[in-house]
């Protein structure tokens, strides 16, 4: 029975080559786009990390800072949740790393009467504590003690990307629902035109009372072959993609300090037989049309 129904599974196949290309190419293009976005939301989710292990929060202090008073504001900020070190730097070490970062023009310094820069306090954050939301907490309660008069981190950064994330989050999920929705038609459109094609064979084969599972295994193999095909089109096109992408994004962007990777293998079996789910689930929608479960 299953012999029979891949023998002629295959052969409906090469019988209307054209509508299963057709189908496949859909269902190859939806799985490319919809695994683009999650590669992106898993690469995204990576860089935000990534770049949230390197966020410090810094706090100036008005006026010269005294021993007590650093050792005090030291101890204090130590013991507030989410800190994992805290590190004091004067204004004669915060002055003297500004005039090697500018190297060459250092010069333009020497002109002024007095050191314009505050004492300050780095604060390294916990891996537990990088939400944005955390940070913002830290950031209050540091802004509260006295003797600080400004705390800063990379507040509009952080919101600016959180923002970009969530909305193309959104779009990815509007995509896939769309692309899920027209892959099931085309299928189902597909497997409906092999059937009016075999109307007269398919109501001969009822009359004389042959068993309807000749009729309708060989259109669900069609169906989840062509969903299968076209998962792992998609997910070889996201490769050769990804491939011809990847190597020039650290170095034109910058970002040397992460590393993109690929979706993981499982995901990408879960893509494939999400796609072969698709195809027996639009033959099903087509062929209970014709015939009686």
């Amino acid at each position: 029975m299953l012999m029979f129904a891949v023998r002629r599974a295959l052969a409906d196949m090469a019988s209307h080559k054209f509508l299963h290309t057709v189908s496949i190419v859909t269902i190859a293009l939806s799985v490319f786009i919809v695994s683009a976005f999650a590669l992106f939301f898993n690469n995204a989710t990576d860089f935000l990390d990534a770049w949230r292990k390197g966020v410090r929060v810094i706090a100036y202090v008005g006026g010269p800072v005294k021993d007590d008073q650093r050792a005090f504001l030291s101890e204090t900020i130590a013991k507030l949740e989410g800190v994992a070190s805290v590190k004091f730097i004067s204004r004669e070490d915060a002055f003297n790393d500004l005039k090697e970062k500018i190297g060459d023009q250092s010069s333009l310094l020497d002109g002024l009467d007095k050191n314009p820069l505050p004492d300050a306090y780095e604060i390294t954050l916990t891996d537990a504590y990088r939400e944005l939301t955390d940070i913002e907490k830290l950031v209050k309660k540091v802004a509260a003690l006295p003797g600080v008069e400004d705390v800063e981190y990379a507040q509009k950064w952080l919101l600016r990307f959180n923002g970009m994330y969530n909305l193309f989050k959104a779009t990815g999920m509007v995509l896939a629902s769309v692309f899920f929705i027209a892959t099931l038609l085309i299928i189902a459109n597909t497997i409906r035109l092999i059937m009016y094609s075999r109307r007269e064979e398919i109501e001969i084969a009822r009359i004389i009372g042959a068993d309807e599972k000749f009729i309708k295994y060989p259109l669900f193999i069609e169906a989840v072959v062509q969903g299968g095909i076209g998962g792992v089109t998609g997910i070889l096109m996201l490769c050769l993609a990804f491939a011809a992408f990847v190597p020039n994004f650290a170095p034109e962007t910058g970002f040397a300090f992460f590393e993109m990777r690929f979706i993981p293998m499982r995901f990408g079996i879960a893509i494939v037989l999400c796609s072969m789910l698709i195809g027996w689930v639009g033959c099903y929608l087509s062929i209970r049309k014709f015939l009686t479960y």
